[in-house]
């Protein structure tokens, strides 16, 4: 009977072979030594600087040994037929050294897929080699620690899908932006902050509308750009986000949307962008981040921005915007961040603010808001960030926070708040770091409760009626 059953399998494992050897082909040997060759130029260090930007940085070349099959090693993919090394994603690897202009990555003539970031290359000069790869799809360098200036023939690599040489500080000529954006027509992911742009005219952006077709993400924040940029890079109708901030000296408005785009995305925060918001900004209907941060923006906010259902982050501190907040903000279910801080709004808040239950971060700081807070406030039970400052809010607030245990940081400074005694559910909030009271009409004697707030690292309740001493 047993030796019955060694013949059927043994015709079964001849004529079927398994699923794993028929789908897993062996690697080319040429591309196994450009990869152990490769290996053997870095030295690995969990703690590198270029590590710590990432959140679980792994050695995956210690898997790479001399004799196996390379297709199965941690971060190579393979083509299916000819075993030849199609991607390599080393990103978080904890590589450290120099990265030599004739590295043997470069024989890896296949490569379509190629991420080496969160590495530390020890500021060496990015190789002209990347260029060569002519296959590449995807390339990701980012926060890589490469240095000087970005290779000109990078915009040789004109089948780019995705490209990322993010948070490298180095520079990129007019010229190589302006190829890449010709070359590549297909790209979709164009991600380059914190290079240095700051020689780059607006004119070569407007360049942008030859990815009009493709392009989905655009990221140039902190890059230095300067100038006005051209109203139709932010309508271009396939884009989904668009960041371009921390560009202190670019400038521009925000155009009439005259249809619905798919923008999801969209953070122009220390730029130079002024104006008024368009009413047609209702069109943006799949918005769910909003960052005008610290811009030159100014007039009411037109109601039809609160149609964007879909808003998770609403950020319009630090500009000139005024009038009063319309109710419909309560449309804005999905809220979870709100920072008008800064501006000159007016009047009360009314009790639809409590509608935004999700919201974890309010910051209503350095207005001319007044009036009672309303006491629906305590429906925001995942509030952690308050801010009240620098307003004429009025009356108790002893029935405004009660529900909310979560808050770390609560500032209602410069207001006309009148507690007899400061509220006991102040002593309720155990994660509590800093509490600002100061400039109100607080009185009563000082509880000998702020020794339950076992957390708090900054206390101000100076400028109130108050009295007696806060205990150590």
């Amino acid at each position: 009977m047993g030796w019955f059953l060694f013949l059927v399998l043994s015709f079964l494992l001849s004529h079927f072979p398994s699923q794993t050897s028929s789908l897993m082909p062996f690697c080319n040997h040429d591309d196994a030594s450009a990869l152990l060759s490769f290996k053997s130029s870095f030295t690995l260090n969990s703690s590198s600087d270029s590590s710590l930007g990432c959140e679980s940085p792994y050695p995956k070349t210690e898997s790479w040994e001399n004799g196996t099959n390379c297709c199965l090693w941690e971060g190579v993919s393979c083509d299916a037929k000819s075993g030849h090394v199609i991607g390599i994603d080393l990103s978080s690897s904890c590589l450290q050294g120099e990265f030599h202009p004739n590295t043997t990555l470069f024989k890896l003539i296949h490569l379509k897929k190629l991420n080496l970031a969160f590495n530390d290359f020890s500021n060496s000069p990015m190789p002209n080699g990347f260029g060569d790869h002519v296959a590449l799809t995807h390339l990701n360098l980012s926060h890589s620690a490469f240095s000087g200036v970005i290779p000109s023939k990078i915009s040789l690599l004109s089948k780019l899908v995705s490209l990322d040489l993010s948070f490298l500080g180095m520079r990129i000529e007019a010229a190589t932006l302006e190829n890449v954006i010709v070359n590549a027509t297909d790209i979709r992911e164009l991600t380059l902050d914190f290079l240095n742009m700051s020689t780059i005219e607006p004119s070569s952006l407007s360049l942008l509308v030859n990815f009009s077709s493709s392009l989905v993400s655009l990221s140039l924040g902190d890059t230095g750009l300067q100038g006005k940029l051209a109203n139709n890079i932010l309508c271009l109708p396939n884009l989904q986000k668009l960041d371009l901030s921390v560009n202190l000296d670019l400038e521009g408005e925000l155009p009439e949307f005259n249809r619905s785009t798919p923008l999801r995305y969209l953070d122009l925060s220390y730029t130079g962008f002024s104006g008024k918001l368009p009413n047609t900004i209702n069109h943006l209907e799949s918005l769910n981040f909003l960052g005008l941060e610290s811009c030159d923006f100014e007039g009411p906010i037109p109601v039809f921005l609160f149609n964007l259902t879909q808003l998770k982050f609403l950020d319009l501190g630090g500009n000139n915007f005024s009038g009063e907040i319309p109710s419909s903000l309560s449309n804005l279910r999905h809220l979870t961040f709100i920072n008008l801080f800064y501006n000159s709004f007016t009047g009360h808040i009314v009790q639809y603010f409590g509608n935004i239950t999700q919201v974890y971060h309010l910051n209503l700081g350095w207005n001319n808001f007044s009036g009672e807070i309303p006491s629906s406030l305590s429906n925001l039970q995942h509030l952690t960030f308050i801010n009240l400052s620098d307003n004429s809010f009025t009356g108790t607030i002893a029935k405004c926070f009660g529900n909310i245990t979560q808050v770390n940081h609560l500032d209602l400074s410069g207001n006309n708040f009148r507690d007899e005694i400061i509220p006991s559910f102040i002593f309720n909030l155990q994660h509590l770091t800093y509490l600002d009271l100061s400039d109100n009409n607080f009185g009563g004697e000082i509880p000998d409760l702020f020794d339950k707030l076992s957390k708090l690292e900054t206390l101000d309740l100076s400028r109130n009626q108050i009295h007696g001493r806060i205990p150590k």
